[in-house]
């Protein structure tokens, strides 16, 4: 059974719904755009961007999406959280928060 402010395994996992690892869009291993926290987010970035080519092999098969040559989609670090302008946090601002106290929290308990 659980302890209080314990949570499962299964909910710190990136493999299972937890803390995830944000991505980001890098050019020649530089990154070059900011941190989305879902792959599908950087996605649609780079089709914003003009970066996406969509590539047809052949008649029967769906054409596929690709990125220019030099472009990749990465796991990253958080970007650092900024404070807003306006009187609220943004949506990706409380997803970074939630991330970074879910790793402190990994930390923590493998530290102890």
């Amino acid at each position: 059974m659980l302890q209080r402010n314990q949570m499962p395994y299964s909910a710190l996992s990136p493999h299972h719904g937890g803390c995830r690892m944000p991505y980001a869009l890098f050019s020649n291993s530089v990154k070059v755009s900011k941190a989305f926290p879902h792959k599908s987010d950087v996605w649609r970035h780079a089709v914003e961007s003009g970066l996406v080519m969509e590539v047809g092999l052949g008649e029967e098969d769906p054409p596929r999406r690709l990125l220019d040559i030099g472009y990749a989609i990465h796991a990253c670090a958080a970007d650092p959280v900024e404070k807003s302008a306006a009187t609220g946090m943004s949506e990706h601002d409380i997803s970074q928060m939630i991330a970074a106290c879910q790793l402190n929290q990994r930390s923590a308990a493998a530290a102890s």
